[in-house]
């Protein structure tokens, strides 16, 4: 018996949470392969922080700006459509990740190709995505589900980081960009066997962004900008910060992450089970207040010893933290009944401004010649703001 039919078992997953369960593992594969690779490498080749910030920062702007267009395009076809459109343009991306790792340097058209399809990507899949995992997870066992599906990505996430550090240092990122495209074309297929479901969006373009700024939804949108900042936080700054402390030894880079992903793994596992059971904004509010702590800590990291210790401890912290807001991101998705899609696409949006915000401060801090470990600090403030995530709150199918 495979582990899927294992987990369908105890778990009664539905046809369509194992399918989309299939498709995303494979994703997650694939995209792992990369990982903190990915701002790594382009901070290899550009040689400068403000670029990668830049780069990363203007595909999240343009999502803000374009994300309310592209929700009209919602009604037109099923959900998996959407997801394979945006499947084909990640596969995209990753292409143009190779002929830039070809060129080992920066090439202007590539970089604007790079931007264009990152672009696409966010907005034919995610919104699609997390429309259909809210339709098709059982809701008595939400964080439970949620972890199982974490933790099998996290498993082979365990040797994902030291594989990609060995292929980089043998063959160069060109070669690992090449493992990435095989995997993420593979992930396409489990796509088509995912029920169909339609959602039709009812905002109009400026009315999306005053509903965004409401004060009737501010303080649930301030919690998911917040994640946003802090998130891009340990996905920028973070690996780019370790890189430079290990002086650029891509193996013990990949090595530190791996350790530290199977520590994760048991503790995401029993944070799932507790989740399910006991008040979830308890355990968000503990795990903020923890994992605000864990980026004061990587504020004053010096070797590899730090980076794996302090990782340890932010990890746990974040699942501590994360689960329960994931779960009830889920909860107040499903609540929503056919303003499905309008909630996810503010929350996306949220996700986003908070992103933004925090590439912005992040520049200010290199212009003023400020050092960039003070951005840890901000995202230790910022995470507080979490918790105004609520369920009571938010509540668009009450209009």
């Amino acid at each position: 018996m495979n582990i899927f039919s294992k987990i369908q078992k105890q778990e009664k997953l539905s046809a369509g949470l194992k399918s989309l369960y299939l498709h995303k593992i494979a994703q997650d594969i694939g995209g792992s392969l990369v990982g903190m690779f990915g701002p790594i490498f382009i901070y290899v080749i550009s040689g400068s922080l403000e670029f990668v910030l830049i780069f990363y920062g203007s595909i999240c702007l343009l999502y803000i700006l374009f994300v309310p267009l592209w929700a009209k395009l919602l009604g037109k076809k099923s959900m998996h459509i959407f997801m394979a459109i945006g499947a084909i343009f990640l596969v995209s991306y990753y292409i143009a990740f190779y002929f830039l790792a070809q060129a080992n340097r920066i090439v202007w058209c590539l970089i604007f190709i790079l931007i264009l399809v990152a672009l696409l990507n966010r907005l034919f899949y995610w919104i699609p995505y997390h429309i259909d995992f809210s339709r098709f997870v059982n809701k008595h066992h939400r964080a439970r589900q949620m972890s199982f599906l974490t933790i099998i990505v996290s498993l082979l996430g365990i040797v994902l980081p030291i594989f990609s550090a060995f292929v980089i240092s043998k063959f160069g990122f060109s070669v690992l960009f090449l493992i990435a495209i095989v995997i993420l074309s593979i992930s396409f297929f489990p796509i088509f066997f995912i029920p169909h479901t339609r959602e039709s969006y009812s905002f109009k373009y400026f009315e999306t962004f005053k509903k965004l700024f409401s004060k009737k939804h501010i303080k649930t949108n301030l919690a998911y900008a917040s994640d946003g900042f802090q998130s891009y936080v340990g996905a920028l700054i973070w690996p780019i910060f370790i890189f430079i402390i290990l002086k650029g030894q891509y193996l013990e880079v990949g090595l530190i992450s791996s350790v530290v992903v199977l520590v994760s793994c048991v503790v995401r596992y029993i944070i799932g089970e507790a989740t399910d059971k006991f008040n979830k904004n308890k355990l968000m509010k503990i795990g903020s207040m923890l994992h605000g702590l864990g980026w004061i800590f990587k504020a004053f990291v010096f070797s590899g010893l730090h980076i794996f210790l302090v990782g340890i401890y932010h990890n746990f912290t974040g699942i501590l933290m994360r689960t329960p807001f994931d779960v009830l991101m889920y909860e107040i998705a499903a609540d929503e009944g056919h303003y499905i899609d309008e909630f996810t696409i503010l929350r996306e949006m949220s996700l986003n401004i908070g992103r933004v915000l925090m590439v912005i401060l992040s520049l200010v801090l290199l212009l003023l010649n400020i050092n960039i470990i003070w951005i840890f600090v901000l995202g230790a403030a910022v995470s507080v703001f979490i918790n105004l995530v609520s369920k009571e709150e938010f509540y668009l199918a009450r209009r």
